[in-house]
Parts: C-alpha cells; sequence; structure tokens
C-alpha cells in the first residue's frame, strides 16, 4: 500500500492523521499513570464542584458555571474498572462539595442524584468509544452534542424537582440556570478528552505564545471589571486563529480557561454580562456566550481533521495513481485531439513511448475519431514485426476538443503462442487420424484373418470329431487334443468376428423385446456340461415376472454366456457359481457370483480392456484371450445399459449387468416391437 507523506500536507493537518484521543491513550497507560490521571480527575472535580458553588451568587441555589459535569465526564471516559465504581466516586464528589460549602445532607444527596443521572444519561448517548478520536469526524461531533443536550436537559428535569421538593424554588427558574450551566460545562471541557491528540505536535512554538498571549489579554479585556460594552465578538478571530493553525487541544484547552475566567470575572462583577437585563439571569448570558464560542470552535477543528484525511486519500490515490501510470508494465498515455490537426500527446510512459510511431499511430487515431464511437480496441502491427493492442476511450472537453486515454500493450508473444498453438493443435489432429487409420486397418485385418481361419477351422472340427468316433483307444486321446484345441480355436475367432462387427462404422442388428431371463436360462443349460467337468456347482434364482429388454438374441446370449463361462473357469473345483435376475425401478439387471479369486484392485481399472491378461500367476494359468470381458462391456454400453464389477458374498467376483426395461416399447396387444439398433 503506498503511504502518504506527511510533509505532502501543510501545517498540523499532518499532525492529525491517524490521531487517537485522550480516551484511547489511556487504555494504554501504564497502571501508575492511569491511577495518577483517575486520582487528578477525581480531585479537580471535587475542586471545580466546591469553587462553583462558593462563587454561586447571594440569594442563588444554582452556580453560574458547573466545571465539574465535564471533569466527572472525562473520568467516567477514561475509568477503565465496573463502571458503577466511578458512578461512586463522582456521586460522593458532588456531595462532599455541598456539605463542606455548608448546605443540608438531604440537599447533598439530591445533587448527587443529579450528577449521576446526567452521567448515566450522557454515556448512554455518547455510545461506545472507538480505536479513533471521537471529535475527528462531523458524525462523532453530532453524536457528542445529542449527548451533551440530552444529558443537560436531564440536569435540568432532575434538579428542577429537587429543588422544588427540598426549597420550593420555582420549577422553570431552576430548569432554566441548571441546563446552560452543565451544558456549557461538558460543551467546553468533555473534548478535552475526545479531540485528536498527535503525538508529535509540530513547533510554532513562537506562534503559538503570541496567540496564547494575544487571546488572554483580550479575554481579560472583555471581562474586565472597568469594561461593560458588549464586545465579547473580539475573541472569535483569536479562537478561530487557534482553531485553524493548532492541534485541537490548544483551542480546546483555551475555551476551559475562557469559561473558568469568563465565570469568575461575571460573578465579580466584570465584563458585559455582570449587569444584563433585570429580565434575564447574567448566568443565561455567559452561558450562552459560552456555547457559542465552543460549538464554533469544534465545528472547525471537525471539519480540519476531515480536510486532513480527505487530502490524505487524494494524495494516497494520486500517488497510486502516478505510480501505476509511470511504473506500468503496459503502455500508458493521454491524448488530445483538435479538429483539423493531428494528435498531440499530453501525457505518455516509457513503455508507450517505445512502442508508438507516428507512421501508424496518427492514422490510427485519425479513423477513431471520424468513427464516431468511443471506445477503441485495436491491433497495429510495429515495423520491426512485433503486434501491439490498443485500448482507448475519448472523453470529450468543455471547449469542443477530446481527450483519449489509450493503453498499449505489446502482444507479441500471445500471438507467437497462438500461432504455436495452431500448429500444435493441427499437428496432434494428423496424428490422431493416422492412429485412427491405424486402427481401422488393424480393425480390417483381424476381421479378415478371423473370416479367412473360420472355414479350415471348421473343416478341421468337423474332420476330427469323425476320427473320434472312429478312433481306437490309442488314437483316442490324440482326437480328444485336436477337438478340443480346435473348440478353443473357434471361440477365439468368433470373438474376434464379434470385436469387428462392434468396431464398425455402423453396427446395426435387428432388435425386438425379449425376456432376458429366458436368455439367461438358455445360457445356464448351455454351460452345465463346462460345470460339471470343472465340478463347480452353478445356483440360480430368476426374476418370476417377465424381464423384458430390447436386443438381439445373440448379443444377449453372448453377454449372460460370456460372464457366466468366466465365473465358472475362475471358480475353482467343488466351487460355486450363483446366477440371479431381477427388475427393479424401469430396470432389469443380471447378478452372477463366483466364489473364485476375484479382482484385485490392481486389474479392476483394466478388466474390460481388451486383451487385457491379470499379472497373477493363478489367473494367468486359465486359458482365454482377454475379449470376453471387452466384448460384454461393448454389448451391454450398445443396450444403452451398463456393467458393475463388485466383491462377492461368495469371496470371489460379482458382474452386474443392468439394462433398461421394455415395457414401454410393447404395444398393448402384447406383440414385440422390433427395431433397429446398435449391437
Amino acid at each position: 500500500m503506498i503511504a502518504v507523506r506527511q510533509r505532502d500536507l501543510q501545517g498540523e493537518d499532518a499532525a492529525l492523521l491517524g490521531a487517537v484521543g485522550l480516551v484511547q491513550r489511556s487504555r494504554e497507560m501504564r497502571w501508575p499513570a492511569y491511577a495518577a490521571l483517575v486520582t487528578s480527575l477525581a480531585l479537580v472535580s471535587f475542586t471545580l464542584g466546591f469553587t462553583a458553588l462558593y462563587l454561586t451568587p447571594a440569594g442563588s441555589t444554582t452556580a453560574i458555571w458547573w466545571p465539574a459535569a465535564g471533569t466527572s465526564a472525562i473520568l467516567y471516559l477514561v475509568y477503565r474498572g465496573p463502571r458503577w465504581q466511578v458512578l461512586v466516586i463522582v456521586a460522593a464528589v458532588a456531595a462532599l462539595s455541598n456539605v463542606l460549602i455548608g448546605r443540608p445532607p438531604e440537599f447533598a444527596l439530591w445533587a448527587s442524584i443529579v450528577v449521576v443521572s446526567e452521567l448515566v444519561v450522557f454515556a448512554w448517548v455518547l455510545g461506545p468509544q472507538g480505536r479513533s478520536a471521537m471529535l475527528a469526524t462531523s458524525r462523532g461531533l453530532l453524536r457528542f452534542i445529542v449527548a451533551v443536550v440530552s444529558a443537560a436537559l436531564t440536569v435540568g428535569l432532575v434538579g428542577m424537582l429537587g429543588f422544588f421538593l427540598l426549597t420550593g424554588a420555582e420549577p422553570l427558574v431552576s430548569f432554566v440556570a441548571l441546563v446552560p450551566s452543565h451544558l456549557s460545562a461538558l460543551l467546553l471541557i468533555v473534548p478535552i478528552a475526545l479531540v485528536p491528540l498527535p503525538r508529535r505536535p509540530r513547533g510554532q512554538t513562537l506562534e503559538l505564545v503570541l496567540q496564547v498571549t494575544l487571546t488572554t489579554m483580550v479575554t481579560l479585556l472583555v471581562f474586565a471589571p472597568f469594561q461593560t460594552e458588549a464586545i465579547g465578538a473580539l475573541l472569535f478571530p483569536f479562537f478561530g486563529w487557534a482553531a485553524v493553525r493548532f492541534v485541537p487541544i490548544v483551542a480546546t484547552v483555551e475555551l476551559v480557561v475562557l469559561g473558568a475566567v469568563g465565570s469568575v470575572l461575571t460573578v465579580l462583577g466584570g465584563g458585559p454580562y455582570a449587569e444584563p437585563d433585570p429580565d434575564v439571569s447574567a448566568t443565561l448570558l455567559i452561558q450562552v456566550y459560552l456555547l457559542s464560542i465552543a460549538l464554533t470552535v469544534q465545528f472547525i477543528t471537525v471539519v480540519r481533521s476531515e480536510r486532513a484525511e480527505l487530502r490524505a486519500e487524494n494524495e494516497r490515490r494520486a500517488t497510486l495513481l502516478r505510480g501505476g501510470f509511470v511504473g506500468s508494465q503496459v503502455g500508458s498515455m493521454f491524448v488530445r485531439a483538435e479538429p483539423g490537426a493531428s494528435p498531440r500527446i499530453l501525457e505518455i510512459n516509457e513503455v508507450a513511448a517505445e512502442l508508438v510511431e507516428p507512421d501508424w499511430f496518427d492514422p490510427l487515431i485519425l479513423a477513431w475519431l471520424d468513427s464516431g464511437v468511443d471506445d477503441l480496441t485495436s491491433e497495429a502491427l510495429l515495423a520491426d514485426g512485433r503486434t501491439v493492442q490498443l485500448h482507448g476511450r475519448r472523453v470529450p472537453t468543455a471547449d469542443g476538443d477530446t481527450v483519449l486515454g489509450l493503453q498499449i500493450v505489446d502482444i507479441s508473444d500471445f500471438v507467437a503462442a497462438q500461432e504455436a498453438m495452431a500448429h500444435a493443435v493441427e499437428r496432434e489432429r494428423r496424428v490422431a487420424d493416422e492412429l485412427r487409420e491405424l486402427a481401422r486397418q488393424k480393425d480390417d485385418f483381424v476381421s479378415a484373418v478371423s473370416h479367412e481361419l473360420r472355414t479350415p477351422i471348421t473343416s478341421i472340427v468337423g474332420f476330427a470329431e469323425e476320427l473320434h468316433d472312429t478312433a481306437t483307444d490309442d488314437q483316442r486321446q490324440a482326437s480328444e487334443i485336436i477337438v478340443r484345441n480346435a473348440a478353443r480355436l473357434t471361440e477365439m475367432v468368433e470373438e474376434l468376428l464379434e470385436l469387428g462387427r462392434m468396431t464398425a462404422p455402423n453396427p446395426v442388428r435387428e432388435t425386438s423385446s425379449l425376456d432376458f431371463t429366458a436368455i439367461v436360462r438358455d445360457a445356464v443349460i448351455d454351460q452345465s456340461a463346462t460345470a460339471r467337468e470343472a465340478r463347480v456347482t452353478v445356483e440360480t434364482d430368476f426374476c418370476p415376472d417377465p424381464t423384458l429388454v430390447v436386443g438381439n438374441a445373440n448379443a444377449l446370449g453372448r453377454i449372460a454366456t460370456n460372464l457366466l463361462a468366466n465365473a465358472i473357469k475362475f471358480a475353482p473345483a467343488e466351487g460355486s457359481v450363483r446366477v440371479a435376475t431381477a427388475c427393479a425401478d424401469g430396470t432389469v439387471r443380471l447378478t452372477i457370483d463366483d466364489s473364485g479369486p476375484g479382482i484385485s484392485d490392481a486389474d479392476h481399472p483394466r478388466v474390460f480392456e481388451r486383451f487385457f491378461r491379470s499379472a497373477d500367476a493363478a489367473k494367468r494359468q486359465t486359458p482365454g484371450t482377454g475379449l470376453g470381458l471387452s466384448i460384454v462391456k461393448s454389448l451391454v454400453e450398445l443396450l444403452e445399459g451398463r456393467i458393475d464389477i463388485e466383491r462377492s458374498s461368495l469371496g470371489g467376483a460379482r458382474m452386474v449387468v443392468t439394462l433398461p426395461r421394455a415395457t414401454d416399447a410393447v404395444e398393448s396387444d402384447g406383440a414385440p416391437v422390433a427395431a433397429a439398433t446398435p449391437a
């Protein structure tokens, strides 16, 4: 984040940035300093209260000014302990002041109630203090004024009730006397704790001494015993001087001094308010005068604090913009376009200066202006072969010209990368086409070889079976070997042919609605001899309801036969295989469990690949081509079904085939609906 240098701000404004008040400072004080602060405030409150009561004009029940209200409020704000403790301290100070001055105990008690009520209302309306000085913003000042007015009104109401009950004084007179004295005290004294307190105030010692001296002299002149003219306005320029030129605490302290000196001298018969109109009390006049100066000074100091913050924010933004413009890795520039003249560059950074050339830049800008559009996005090819991209926006000015804001980006590397990517994609496409062609040629070769092998293998099987029937006992063993291996060759050729049909461009077969359970039952019967030879028990659990699916009988039969044969093949001697069909949720499910070794986690992802054989030594001894499960998966997917592998409760593998049920494909009269679908 770019920091603003304080020397960029003038006078004391720099010291106001981030400054906290006495309330915030007190939270960081060590215990001895904090204890001294609290004790001092309590003693000052007692002294001011006693003095104010002592200087109360003869015949009056209220003091002309009650500064103890302000110091008590500061004590409440800085106190770090339980709030009830500070309320007890304030009540005790008020009661003691009244007792020592000679007032009755009940009067002292009621005075305690008044000051405690005032403090509670003031603190409640003021609210909690944040991390910065409250009187540094207009919102904080407004909340402070509302709190002061609320507290003063509370004093007036509670006090007039007490005076009426204790002395029989006129309530309205008591109210008018109490409210201004407490209002001005709070407004003049409490800001000491709420205005910003810079840790390092600037010097200006000579100017400060001069201002304090002149303000003191004018104050003494305004409230001098020999002076009765209304010249109180003379003090306004001097307090304005303090508010504008120095830190806020200077004007705040001067206001407190003014309140004390003005009140005392007025009581002693000095100044323009000592002999007022008989209908207006001196208390009211002096308090109104103090309030007017206090409000004026507070508004000036708040505006000054906000101005300092605003200037700092503007400076931060300007610094950010300057850093972003000059040090940017993107070319930036501002151009003024005047009618009938070439574009004139107002500001340009180094990156843009390196890229801009009049040969291409001027025609592009003129064409943009002639187009009438406000935004520009264009590309240009430089003489050295680089490519740049321009983004711009134009803003009309009051004098009829146009200012253009432009960003220029060198996209040569991006263009080169795009061209390289295009070449790479084209190369990959050619490689993919070559691979597809090789795969097609391989499939054609396998299909052709399989067709060529089918005829001689059929002849071998036929003659081998005939020889087996007529062979002697010595020849029968050889004929059995020939028949068995010829059958294996036949099975492998059929699988290769089936694989070729599925990889054909349009593998289409005639389909109809078939009972899958019936097809599975036929497969179990066909594999029963193989199961007996392997000493494997085949258990069945078929669904009693019709299990209609849309498909081809040969394809469905191959699915059932391949899975069942595979289960029997891997089941151990005396093992078992369980075959079940079921209907659920619009699907037909075939489940085949075996008690064999199962499928390992390593083989699971590849078990449906073509020609895949497990690396397990025991499984590799089992004969097979590695095509059976691959063919099953392809047939199932062509029938819009799926096949899943799970662990079987028998200890081996469980194959689950799920196909869509064909209930919607059967007409109302029960006749099957035939359709051509992929095999």
